[in-house]
C-alpha cells in the first residue's frame, strides 16, 4: 500500500510539472503523458520491473476512479507496461562446484550439515525453499528419492545419487550422536539448537561457500539449483525431463537455460572454427 501511494505520488508531481498545472486536473491525465512519465522513469536508469510495477499502480488508481465516475475513461488502460529483459542465470562451472563441496569442515556438525546441504542443492536441484521444509520421511533411502513439495503444494519424486547419500548418512549419523533422537516427522536439516534450520542461515553459509570459488556477482543459494539444470542439459538431458526434475510448470521458464548452452556453443565455435573470426 506505501508503494502503491509511492507510485501516485510521484506520477502526481511529474504530471503537475509536464502540464504546467497545479493541482493536477485528474479528468485531463492524457495517455501521452502517461508514456512520457515512463520514459522519464526509464531515462533515470529504473529497472523495468520496477517501472512496471509504477504503471500497475497507475491503472489501479485510474480504474478506480472511473468506477467511481470521478473520470470518464482509464487513460492507462491502454498503456503497454515495458518488456522486462530476462537476465541469463548465474551457474557455476563443474569444476567449481567440485571445489565447494570440498570447502565444508567434515569434522563438525555445521560443516557436514552444509556438505548435505550444498549436495542436496546441486543433485536435486530444489529451492531452497522446499529444502528447508523437507523431514525424514520425505526421504525414501531405499528407492534414493526424495518427495518434494513445491509452488502451491505440487508434488514431485526427485532422485538423488550416491553422493547425497554418503552425505545423508554421515550427517544423521553425526545429528543422531549430538542431538535428540529422529523420527519421520523430524525436520530433515536443523541447527545445533535441533531446531528446523532458518532460510537465513542457510543463504549465509551457503553463499559464503560459494563467494570462495566464484568471483560473479548475485550467488545464492539458487545458483546450485541453476547449476544444476545447466549441467543436465550439458550432458544431453532431454528438456522436458529436466523441466519435470525442477518442477516447472512451464517448459518455457526450463527453455531460459538452453541460453547458456547457446553461447557455450558460440565460444567453442569461436575457438575452433578458422572461420569463426
Amino acid at each position: 500500500m506505501q508503494s502503491y501511494q509511492s507510485d501516485i505520488r510521484q506520477f502526481l508531481n511529474f504530471y503537475a510539472e509536464y502540464s504546467n498545472t497545479v493541482p493536477v486536473k485528474i479528468s485531463k491525465v492524457s495517455k501521452i503523458g502517461i508514456r512520457h512519465f515512463l520514459g522519464m522513469l526509464s531515462e533515470s536508469g529504473l529497472e523495468m520491473s520496477s517501472i512496471s510495477r509504477k504503471l500497475a499502480s497507475l491503472k489501479a488508481f485510474f480504474k478506480f476512479l472511473a468506477r467511481q465516475g470521478d473520470i470518464a475513461n482509464n487513460p492507462a488502460a491502454m498503456v503497454k507496461s515495458p518488456k522486462i529483459q530476462k537476465h541469463l542465470p548465474v551457474v557455476l562451472s563443474e569444476e567449481q562446484v567440485s571445489k565447494v563441496m570440498e570447502i565444508p569442515d567434515t569434522d563438525s556438525f555445521v560443516g557436514i550439515r552444509n556438505k548435505l546441504i550444498l549436495e542436496l542443492l546441486y543433485s536435486t536441484g530444489i529451492r531452497l525453499g522446499e529444502l528447508i521444509s523437507l523431514n525424514i520421511g520425505n526421504i525414501n533411502f531405499n528407492k534414493m528419492t526424495i518427495r518434494v513439495f513445491g509452488k502451491g503444494s505440487k508434488e514431485r519424486i526427485v532422485p538423488f545419487g550416491k553422493r547425497v547419500k554418503t552425505a545423508l548418512d554421515n550427517y544423521l549419523k553425526i545429528r543422531q550422536s549430538e542431538l535428540s533422537s529422529i523420527t519421520l516427522e523430524s525436520p530433515l536439516l536443523v541447527s545445533s539448537r535441533d531446531r528446523r534450520i532458518a532460510r537465513q542461515t542457510v543463504q549465509k553459509a551457503i553463499t559464503r561457500l560459494l563467494e570462495e570459488v566464484s568471483e560473479q556477482e548475485h550467488l545464492s543459494p539458487h545458483v546450485l539449483r541453476h547449476s544444476f539444470a545447466s549441467h543436465l542439459l550439458d550432458h544431453g538431458a532431454d528438456l522436458n525431463a529436466v523441466k519435470d526434475l525442477l518442477g516447472h510448470n512451464s517448459l518455457s521458464t526450463t527453455q531460459l537455460y538452453t541460453h547458456i548452452q547457446i553461447g557455450k556453443i558460440k565460444e567453442v565455435y569461436k575457438q575452433a572454427h578458422p572461420h569463426a573470426e
